[in-house]
């Protein structure tokens, strides 16, 4: 696997060299960059309002939506506390996500305590059912900690696959296919739904690559396969979420799979030296916006099927 990884990066030099050269070439100038750094100054007196202590009780807990009340009524106090400084009004908000984020890097680097109380290699509370839809083909959910994926597979005859018109002019239609929704509901929000974005399309698209490997032949499973996921709730890892939940649902239509196929999202939190990091295993939303990677991994017993790493 780390030879493959190597071979990619070499592939992906050519691939920033020719970027290189389209930019020099025709490329537009850079805009100024315009810092928007918190002051030192407005970081001390904000710990002088709420000390680090106080902050580390408000995000350790393992609820969601606890954690956002307590930053909210932080947040709240702040601004009543510097009401009449416009300017650190202004930066108010970067401000409290800058010390949430410093919070929680110390407490998983240097504490080793993670914001809901787990170990660093402990994985969150697991459910799992299928058949929960009755007039489907196949329907399965999965949850993980308060993250929680509802499955729905459903065959069709091998005329109903999707065709295909890419750059590959040997690819003109695709048997089985992923499609992952991510609802602002799932978040607590609400906002207009325009159809899928860059996250639908990329979460989708890892989760289909996870499970091609063990999908029966067309000989043997004559069928069109479809897959959809749809997040109720998301606190991280709703791709390998999706993994699961489809893995599930693919096995109650009654697809012969080769293999059962699970899926995890491991993450790093670094220091100051190279030797100075933590290693989490199934990492929450809150460890994945403020920490250095998000590496997703899914395979089976006997080997790994698809990998997706994000670097911050």
């Amino acid at each position: 696997m780390i030879d493959y990884i190597y071979q990619a990066d070499a592939v992906n030099k050519e691939v920033l060299a020719f970027y290189d050269m389209i930019r020099n070439e025709c490329g537009k100038q850079k805009q100024d960059y315009v810092s928007v750094h918190v002051p030192d100054e407005m970081m001390e007196d904000i710990k002088k309002i709420v000390p680090p202590e106080e902050m580390e009780v408000a995000v350790f807990t393992d609820d969601k939506q606890t954690r956002e009340k307590n930053v909210a009524d932080i947040t709240q106090r702040l601004a009543e506390a510097f009401a009449d400084n416009e300017e650190y009004l202004a930066q108010l908000g970067d401000a409290v996500y800058k010390y949430e984020k410093l919070t929680v890097r110390k407490m998983i680097l240097q504490d080793h305590k993670r914001p809901d109380g787990r170990l660093l290699t402990q994985i969150r509370p697991l459910h799992a059912e299928v058949g929960l839809i009755p007039r489907v083909h196949g329907s399965a959910m999965f949850t993980r900690g308060q993250t929680q994926i509802v499955d729905v597979c459903t065959l069709a005859p091998l005329s109903e696959a999707q065709r295909v018109e890419g750059l590959d002019p040997n690819i003109t239609s695709k048997r089985y296919v992923h499609q992952y929704n991510f609802p602002a509901y799932s978040v607590g929000e609400t906002k207009v739904s325009r159809g899928p974005g860059r996250r639908e399309i990329g979460h989708g698209a890892l989760a289909e690559r996870a499970l091609m490997p063990v999908l029966p032949s067309v000989e043997e499973f004559p069928y069109s396969i479809r897959c959809v996921s749809e997040t109720m709730e998301s606190n991280g890892s709703t791709s390998m979420a999706s993994t699961c939940a489809s893995c599930m649902a693919l096995m109650d239509a009654g697809v012969p799979i080769k293999k059962q196929v699970a899926g995890i999202s491991c993450g790093l939190v670094t220091g100051k030296t190279d030797d100075d990091f933590v290693l989490l295993t199934d990492i929450q939303g809150l460890e994945d916006f403020f920490g250095d990677m998000d590496f997703k991994v899914t395979g089976t017993h006997d080997g790994i099927t698809a990998i997706q790493m994000d670097i911050k």
